[in-house]
This record gives structure tokens, sequence and C-alpha cells, in this order.
């Protein structure tokens, strides 16, 4: 009887261990608060890159962060363009292990307008070098509206995990 309490208890231990641990790795928060969010620069040639402090929060809120400080743009920086459109939840984030799963919604399809090759690529690595930013965070992944898609206007093949390209 001794024995079998002893096994249950063991058992307990281990099952609240497994379940705290996973825990604490979901709300566990960045030890470096400050981020590099990349624009695209008033000549649409280059991305540029801004300093900011999302807070010391866990991983998944900084990286939906960065997105809403994409999103919201630097209108008034004069050196600085806009390429992500300008509506709120037109993209989310969900981060697993080192990944960025960035999900765009078809409102950021049709209203991302341009149908040049060089202002596609400034695009998607405005959105990977910021993520990538993001204290362990090294890779992206896109989705359209949940999907895989292969093209977003048909430049860049959107299946591919991304990693980030500095010298964009």
């Amino acid at each position: 009887m001794r024995k079998m309490t002893v096994i249950i208890s063991i058992f307990i231990l281990l099952a609240f261990a497994a379940g705290s641990r996973t825990g604490s790795v979901q709300t566990a928060r960045i030890s470096n608060p400050n981020v590099e969010l990349y624009f695209v620069d008033s000549q649409m040639l280059r991305l540029m890159k801004t300093e900011y402090n999302v807070g010391r929060v866990s991983r998944q809120k900084a990286a939906e962060k960065v997105l809403e400080e994409l999103i919201k743009g630097r209108d008034e920086n004069e050196k600085i363009l806009r390429l992500i459109p300008n509506v709120k939840k037109c993209m989310t984030v969900k981060v697993e292990h080192n990944i960025a799963y960035v999900d765009l919604k078809k409102s950021f399809v049709e209203q991302y307008t341009s149908d040049e090759r060089q202002h596609e690529i400034l695009l998607v690595y405005s959105i990977v070098n910021s993520l990538t930013s993001v204290e362990g965070i090294s890779n992206v992944r896109f989705t359209i509206e949940g999907k895989e898609e292969s093209k977003l206007k048909g430049f860049i093949d959107m299946r591919e995990t991304f990693i980030p390209d500095y010298l964009i």
C-alpha cells in the first residue's frame, strides 16, 4: 500500500512539473525589449532600420507589437514610405518555438496594390527583418487567410521559410 502511494505521488509531481514548465516557456518575458523595425525608404530602394522598445513582454506580445507598429507606420517621417496597408488587423502573428507565423488577411492583399517585384521584396523583408529582431525569433512563415499560398502578388514564393536579409 505504501509503495502504491509513493508511485502515485511521483506521477502527480511529474505531471505538475511538466505542466508548469510548458506554461513558463509560453509566458517567459524577453530580456531585451529593444527591437528594430524596418521601413521602406522614400525612394523605395531599401529598408531603413528604426529602434523601438516593446517593453518586457512575452515573445508573442513583442511580435504582436512589432506588427502593430509596422501597420501604424511612420507617416510623419519624410524619409519613410508606407508599403504595408494602414488597416488594423490586416495581419496577425503566432509565435511557436523560434518561428513567427504571419497570417495576411484578405484586406491586406486587396490594399497592397504595387505590382513591382522590388516593392514586394521590400514589403516581405520589412516584416521578416522586424520580427526576427525580437529575441528568440529567427524565422518567419506566411499564410494568406490561414492557407499557404504560392504568391502574394506574383513575385515571391510565400511558402518558403524566411530568414532575415539585412542587405535589402
